[in-house]
């Protein structure tokens, strides 16, 4: 039976983040079960893109400090990584999210995925038969998952599994995205991704959390809880019911589970600390979900009728940075004289919206979306 322990910590404090990661690793048995003398043991972060930690869209750097300082403790050596959802900005976002300096206070090694090449690696997946994966993620003894919690968009939920989405460096992700653009296309996508990765452990950053349009642009939400699992899809079962989901709603927890890749019933899952009803925060969820649509009239929303739900940029706001532009899949974006979304092209990834540091990218929802999502989709107010 799959482990999950559940700690209240109600900041950011070091010596309260590191206490409550050393007693809910202690529950499920401790962190010398998966760190050996000499490992190297790569602690994969969610740095996302150039946000600071009161964003709480990245993986807070007094959780990275802590989990540096116990790898240590257990005789492991501390890599750190990750790469940015946009290609070429992983430093500055490594800096801009205070992490580089916990990692540099705390006498970890910081890795850039951008600059460490890759590994080809063949995948037997639902989507993807390959993908270019960081060396290091492959070249550790220990992977190590350190997620955000989170809402998402495009999958609802985003934690312990989707956090190895960052694990592809370079125009991958964008790849993709343009080759799996539905909630369900994309979530086999990352458990393709997953199904080629063997972390050992997982500890999610709860301490505050982001709800609404997750994964950068929600509201910080104070949940006061650290999770640590050895099975990451167990943590993502356990964490989306903390928020308020039905685990069985995120897909790529449903998809791992169905893969034999981890436990993704709750029933299999023993749950140390506290338990779900002793902590659970109904976050509000993005309001552009379209995963309680039936199947078929879903497919007809995303495919036929552009109008219900589209992005658009305000030329007042953006500052051309072009992230978005770099980073959309489908080559949507213009940034010429005005900023500009061809809605023809856009397969509504939302990467454009999820990137953006300046809140220039805004969704809207028509009338007639309105009128067909009401009562279908989770709505915003708790």
């Amino acid at each position: 039976m799959a482990k999950v322990s559940i700690l209240r910590c109600k900041d950011y404090e070091h010596e309260h983040v590191k206490s409550a990661i050393l007693e809910s690793l202690e529950l499920i048995g401790g962190i010398k079960k998966v760190v050996k003398t000499g490992d190297n043991v790569l602690l994969k972060v969610n740095v996302i893109v150039g946000f600071p930690p009161e964003r709480a869209a990245t993986t807070h750097p007094s959780v990275v400090k802590a989990m540096v300082e116990i790898v240590k403790e257990a005789g492991g050596n501390p890599w750190v990584g990750d790469s940015s959802g946009a290609y070429g900005f992983t430093a500055q976002s490594l800096e801009l999210s205070g992490i580089k300096r916990a990692v540099e206070e705390s006498g970890g090694r910081l890795i850039n995925f951008e600059s460490t090449g890759t590994y080809s690696v063949k995948i037997e997946g639902t989507v993807l038969t390959a993908a270019n994966i960081a060396k290091p993620v492959i070249d550790c003894d220990v992977l190590v998952s350190l997620p955000k919690l989170k809402t998402h968009m495009m999958t609802k939920y985003t934690g312990a599994v989707k956090n190895f989405y960052g694990v592809l460096p370079g125009p991958s992700k964008s790849m993709i995205h343009r080759q799996a653009p539905t909630e369900e296309s994309f979530s086999h996508a990352v458990v393709d991704i997953y199904s080629a990765l063997k972390p050992k452990l997982a500890v999610m950053d709860g301490v505050i959390g982001m709800e609404g349009e997750g994964a950068t642009n929600g509201t910080p939400v104070a949940s006061s809880v650290i999770l640590s699992s050895m099975d990451c899809v167990a943590l993502d079962a356990v964490s989306s019911e903390v928020i308020g989901f039905h685990h069985k709603d995120i897909l790529t927890t449903r998809f791992a589970h169905e893969r034999d890749l981890g436990v993704g019933e709750l029933n299999q899952i023993e749950i140390l600390g506290e338990q779900i009803s002793d902590v659970k925060i109904d976050f509000k969820k993005s309001r552009h979900i379209y995963y309680k649509l039936p199947k078929f009239l879903s497919n007809f929303v995303f495919k036929n009728v552009e109008n219900i739900s589209k992005v658009e940029i305000s030329p007042d706001e953006c500052k051309k940075c072009k992230i978005c532009l770099n980073s959309c899949p489908a080559s949507a974006i213009t940034l010429e004289s005005r900023p500009y979304i061809d809605q023809k092209k856009c397969i509504k990834c939302y990467c454009c919206h999820e990137l953006c540091r300046n809140g220039a990218v805004k969704l809207k929802t028509s009338f007639l979306g309105k009128q067909l999502l009401k009562g279908l989709m989770y709505q915003s107010e708790r």
